[in-house]
Parts: C-alpha cells; sequence; structure tokens
C-alpha cells in the first residue's frame, strides 16, 4: 500500500509542476509545449476526356470503366489526324475536331454520391440543363440513344472531373 500511497504522491507533486507564471504557461516553469497540425489536403480536381465503357452499380459506390482519350480541335487536331494516318497532310480534319485513342484500356473509377451530371460541352442534350446521377447510370443499361434521349450513356463521350480519385463530375461532349 505505500507504493501505491508513493506513487500518488509523486504524481500530485509532477502535476503541479508546471506554469508558475500568472497564467499557468509552460513558459515559466522554463518548459516548451510544441503542438503539431495537421492538415487535410485534397488534391486538385483533374478533368480527363473519354469513353465510360460501362458502369456499375454492385459494391458500396458505383464506379465506371472509364477510357481516357484525347479530345483535340483546330492546328493541334489537323496535326494529330495526319499524324495518325486519318487524314492526308493538307486534307482538313472533319468539324475541325479529332478524338485520338490509341490505348482503349479502361480504368475503374467510384463515383461520388453527389457527382455533378452536367451538359454544359452538350446543348443539345437535356437543353444544357443538369441531370442526375440515378438516371445517368441507368442510361448505360440501354443502347441507340440519340441526342433526343435525356442521357446517351455509352454512346457519348464525357469530361470527368476526378477528385482524390473519386469521380465528382461527368459532364458530356457534344460531336456533330
Amino acid at each position: 500500500m505505500t507504493r501505491l500511497a508513493s506513487l500518488a504522491a509523486f504524481l500530485l507533486v509532477l502535476a503541479g509542476c508546471g506554469g508558475g507564471g500568472e497564467d499557468g504557461s509552460p513558459e515559466a516553469s522554463g518548459t516548451t509545449t510544441t503542438t503539431q497540425a495537421t492538415t487535410t489536403t485534397r488534391s486538385t480536381p483533374n478533368e480527363q476526356f473519354g469513353y465510360i465503357r460501362s458502369v456499375s452499380t454492385a459494391g458500396p459506390s458505383a464506379t465506371l470503366a472509364f477510357d481516357e482519350a484525347e479530345f483535340l480541335t483546330g492546328e493541334e487536331a489537323q496535326r494529330a489526324a495526319e499524324e495518325d494516318g486519318v487524314v492526308k497532310p493538307g486534307e482538313p480534319v472533319p468539324n475541325d475536331y479529332y478524338i485520338r485513342n490509341p490505348d482503349k484500356s479502361t480504368q475503374t473509377l467510384p463515383i461520388a454520391t453527389d457527382a455533378k451530371i452536367t451538359a454544359r460541352r452538350c446543348s443539345l442534350c437535356r437543353n444544357g440543363q443538369p441531370g442526375n446521377l440515378e438516371d445517368f447510370l441507368a442510361s448505360f443499361m440501354k443502347t441507340g440513344q440519340t441526342y433526343a434521349d435525356p442521357y446517351r450513356g455509352a454512346e457519348a463521350q464525357y469530361w470527368l472531373t476526378i477528385e482524390d480519385g473519386t469521380v465528382v463530375a461527368i459532364d458530356e461532349q457534344y460531336v456533330p
């Protein structure tokens, strides 16, 4: 029992040491306290163009299989189309755009439950109005959609905004 009493007395003396100043600050006793702040850093959102080859709603969150490509316009499109042998040198690229996609592999990405579905680059899609994730995902279970349909599923090309590895926004690209 005397060991327990000695330990208790030692802890009381130790607790009494420290801030001898009026405000109890550690500087008054000659000790220094260091604190380390923890910050959460989010990655800068990254926008990528490509094809959504499929979606899955199985599991804890919806995912999509994304095939990244390049959407090129103007001189860049012309140069790339000539390099790829799609047009002859000097022959104009159709509609002043070219989609370069030499690698058809996909990556599976989770979709945020509050992902924004937009048509900023496609005024014909839902008259440019935002959509909702549930109907967007359901559109991948159909085929043959046109611009008359509110969602075109795998028939369209998209710009994904990816933040911390998760799709937070999907915008449909109009192509003639």
